[in-house]
């Protein structure tokens, strides 16, 4: 049984190197094989001692945040300079522009004779027909369903407002946004390089300045010039102006304004309601074209790698490609004139709206170039059967947030506008229009008493009431679209009325407002929750679940990995519970240090026992088991059966007293043997990890 086990020692030493006691002999070496027969040894540690290998062997390797960004950062510079390019070709005459491009090619298929096909005009107008008759009906048979299709919360947070306009007021938002970082510099610090300046347009402000003049000067100069080039094209004319700007500070704003042919009221009406300006602003924007452009997303050191460049021609023909009424000078329609040609360009528009979160390219390395090299990664992994559904269901996730993202927010206001159920739409817009006065007439302190305060609220909230009954399951609903927007128009405090909700949490510490910060904390949990249910159990699956049915589910590492985890989980348990007549895996360095230094307790046993030889082929045996008195052999005489060959007279006392039968009728004592069993089965799997773990590492 224990023939060769000095081999497998011997095996493992060329493999890692002689372990344990350096005093110990060469192991594989005469000098320890055979081993002797283990007798001390503890069995049960030798079962129980052991580490599991199985989840240390399915973890992926280099699949983490740092191994996957080999991957995100190229492909992200190759986004970027897609969204560069993108914008790029928005700029110019809107002709020769991409969006009026999309836009043809739009027309040019509902134009078509396939398009126009009797079969697809009929089926067409018959879907048409079919919509409103059952829109109109939901609205007239549902009170809920109309509720939530004419009744909405409004947002009060910037991002979530931008997150609901429709393109054309997102476009006109963004006019906005723009002049204010154009006269400004690029931003708060007035900065000659956020203005996108030409070579030749640095040289020219270098000539009219000097190079000491302060770059305030520089960025007045540059904007002075682009307003009128015919005018402002000398050092005397551009000095003039800047030398009244200890007079009127706003001197060069306004010039720029009445160059656009507008002031700066007409202006702040516009900022005050975008989307209430759209055409006005359109060709506002066109008039100013791509000499009033910045950069958006300029984060100082990181500017040149995350912004991207804006200017108003860009603005001007994105709406102009996206409006039903655009006409030329000459009151002739500009392309696109079909709606399937505008949906084209304004699905392109919103997908660049997406992968520009953030002002700059931010987006695009925070949700999209992760997700896309994710998918990359499981559809290497994946199955031949499983490869084109992973794809399909990665480019979604990717892009779909997108879409879902405003969706969800629209959804959410929808819902939390269950807390008008009951009211008609002209009902909700006149208690609005008294809350804001009431708001107003607080702020400028009209209520010199917290019981006129209470009072004019009185009458504010009258106009809340439902116009028609509910039922209880109405009022339910109701109570719910009050519950997670209780931070959504909700009154100023009359203590505090420039301070709303969570805006004043400083107060809480002094006793004060608190009320409205308790509904501001319940109002954003209850949005939050609401918001991230939509988006991730109602809208995704929109998405995904069309795609799986076509192409296949799609692999996920991450979950195939889990579930091999779990499984050695419960194999490891299974293992444990049978340790004795399977033992388990252990690390080849372990199973070696346990081998070795057993062996040595071995030879130190046996060195202990000075009257038999370690290199002895004849296992030893203990003299005391063996070896009886002169008393107790004489008790047991009639157990003896003398040799046949024997010299001793046979009716002497000797022979008969140390001459023992060749069949003894004494019991043979029973060895233990059960632990070097296992050292020997543990000693082969430790040269098998030994071998595997060279190879790996070669």
């Amino acid at each position: 049984m224990v023939q060769g086990f000095g081999s497998h020692l011997n095996r493992y030493n060329d493999v890692i190197g002689t372990a344990g006691n350096n005093n110990s002999p060469a192991y594989g070496s005469a000098a320890v094989s055979p081993v002797p027969i283990l007798k001390n040894a503890n069995v049960s540690q030798l079962k129980s001692d052991t580490v599991d290998l199985s989840q240390q062997q399915q973890a992926p390797v280099g699949d983490d945040m740092f191994g996957s960004l080999k991957y995100t950062l190229p492909l992200w510079f190759v986004l970027g300079k897609g969204v560069d390019l993108y914008n790029n070709k928005c700029t110019g005459d809107y002709l020769n522009s991409l969006p009026a491009k999309l836009g043809r090619f739009g027309d040019k298929i509902a134009e078509s004779k396939f398009a126009n096909n009797s079969l697809f005009r009929t089926i067409g107008s018959k879907y048409t027909n079919l919509k409103e008759q059952t829109v109109g009906r939901w609205k007239s048979n549902s009170t809920i369903l109309r509720n939530l299709m004419e009744n909405s919360t409004k947002p009060e947070w910037e991002m979530a407002k931008s997150a609901m306009y429709t393109q054309e007021q997102e476009l006109a938002s963004e006019f906005g946004s723009l002049f204010e970082k154009y006269v400004q510099g690029g931003g708060k610090n007035p900065a000659l390089k956020n203005l996108v300046p030409s070579k030749e347009e640095k040289e020219f402000v270098r000539r009219i300045l000097g190079d000491s003049a302060s770059e305030l000067d520089k960025v007045n100069c540059l904007q002075l010039r682009r307003s009128n080039p015919l005018k402002y094209n000398n050092e005397g004319a551009i000095k003039a102006v800047l030398s009244q700007r200890t007079v009127k500070p706003e001197i060069v704003k306004d010039i720029i304004l009445k160059e656009l042919g507008i002031d700066a009221a007409t202006l702040a009406k516009y900022k005050a309601d975008p989307t209430k300006y759209v055409k006005e602003i359109r060709e506002l924007a066109l008039k100013a074209g791509k000499d009033m452009k910045v950069y958006h997303g300029n984060y100082n050191i990181v500017g040149p790698v995350f912004r991207r460049q804006t200017n108003m021609s860009q603005i001007g023909n994105k709406m102009l490609s996206i409006a039903k009424d655009a006409v030329d000078s000459t009151g002739k329609a500009i392309p696109p004139k079909t709606a399937l040609g505008r949906g084209i360009s304004k699905t392109m528009q919103g997908l660049m709206r997406g992968l520009t979160f953030g002002g700059g390219k931010l987006g695009l390395l925070i949700f999209v170039a992760p997700a896309l090299v994710d998918m990359y990664q499981n559809a290497k992994e994946a199955p031949d059967n499983q490869k084109a559904g992973t794809v399909a269901y990665g480019l979604a996730e990717a892009l779909s947030w997108v879409v879902t993202f405003p969706a969800s927010m629209r959804l959410m206001h929808k819902i939390g506008g269950l807390r008008y159920l009951g009211m008609t739409k002209n009902q909700v817009e006149l208690y609005r229009q008294a809350l804001n006065k009431f708001n107003a007439e607080n702020k400028a302190g009209k209520f010199a008493t917290n019981e006129a305060y209470s009072k004019a609220f009185e009458k504010v909230k009258a106009l809340r009431q439902p116009s028609t009954k509910l039922n209880w399951g109405q009022k339910i609903l109701k109570g719910l679209g009050f519950g997670i927007t209780q931070d959504l128009e909700m009154r100023s405090s009359w203590k505090n009325p420039n301070l709303k909700g969570i805006k004043s949490l400083g107060n809480i510490f002094r006793g004060k407002n608190i009320g409205n910060i308790l509904r501001h904390g319940v109002g954003i949990v209850g949005k939050f929750g609401l918001f991230f249910g939509i988006m991730g159990y109602v809208l995704s699956p929109l998405f995904t679940k069309p795609l799986e049915w076509i192409f296949g589910k799609h692999y996920d590492r991450n979950e195939e990995a889990a579930k091999k985890a779990e499984e050695a989980a419960k194999l490891a348990v299974q293992n444990q519970a049978n340790t004795i007549s399977q033992p388990a895996v252990e690390t080849p360095q372990g199973a070696a240090t346990q081998v070795i230094d057993a062996v040595n307790n071995f030879n130190a046993q046996m060195e202990a026992q000075k009257n038999v030889p370690i290199t002895s082929s004849i296992p030893p045996r203990e003299p005391a088991l063996f070896v009886k008195s002169q008393n107790e052999i004489a008790k047991d005489t009639a157990t003896y059966i003398p040799a046949q060959n024997c010299g001793i007279p046979k009716d002497s006392d000797e022979f008969r007293n140390y001459m023992p039968a060749q069949n003894s009728q004494i019991p043979p004592i029973q060895e233990n043997i059960e632990g070097l069993s296992i050292i020997e089965q543990r000693a082969d799997k430790a040269v098998e990890q030994a071998y595997d773990l060279l190879r790996r590492r070669v």
